[in-house]
């Protein structure tokens, strides 16, 4: 009685691997296929496998960090988003997108200066970085409510995107906030 158990415990193995066992298709003469995403990979060279067309004409985008308040207004929280170019313009774009500016708030200009001191290390940093030490953005006007959480969260987009240590923010040549340092979100 166990021999036969045995027996058909084993069997039952010899099943159970076959049946795991991958096939192969018929007149396969061991080279493999590449499938129509792999040849998009293997042409295009960017490493991404994907089976959708790739589109020549669509802008190249620069990632950038956009900083807003939370809708309780305790704290910056931060998002990334893409600019087809990474200007004082674009990034008040974005900040009247995600609601930290109010609509129709131009950037005015916006300059750097002086070198930094030292230099940031990190992940992202080079040595041929285009630091400056401070930054000065004009705008056309800025929001109220919520007024010193918005100025930071304008604040550590521009340092963070614009390569500037320090940033002063005024509107109409009225300082809402001078020399202002990069936060962390969350706080």
């Amino acid at each position: 009685m166990k021999r036969a158990v045995m027996g058909f415990l084993g069997a039952l193995m010899i099943l159970s691997l076959a049946a795991c066992t991958p096939t192969t298709e018929k007149n396969k003469t061991g080279q493999v296929k590449e499938t129509e995403a792999e040849v998009t990979k293997s042409k295009e060279g960017s490493g991404v496998v994907t089976d959708k067309p790739i589109d020549k004409d669509a802008p190249d985008l620069d990632i950038i960090s956009i900083y807003t308040v939370s809708e309780d207004g305790s704290k910056l929280e931060g998002t990334m988003d893409g600019v087809e170019a990474r200007d004082a313009q674009s990034l008040v774009d974005l900040l009247v997108q995600y609601g930290v500016l109010e609509d129709g708030t131009k950037a005015v200009s916006f300059e750097k200066e002086g070198t930094a001191a030292s230099q940031v290390t990190g992940p992202g940093a080079s040595e041929a970085s285009s630091l400056s030490e401070y930054g000065t953005l004009e705008l056309s006007q800025f929001p109220e409510e919520h007024r010193e959480m918005k100025l930071q969260a304008v604040a550590n987009t521009f340092i963070e995107n614009m390569d500037v240590l320090y940033l002063t923010i005024s509107v109409d040549g009225e300082v809402l906030v001078e020399n202002v340092d990069f936060e962390d979100a969350g706080k």
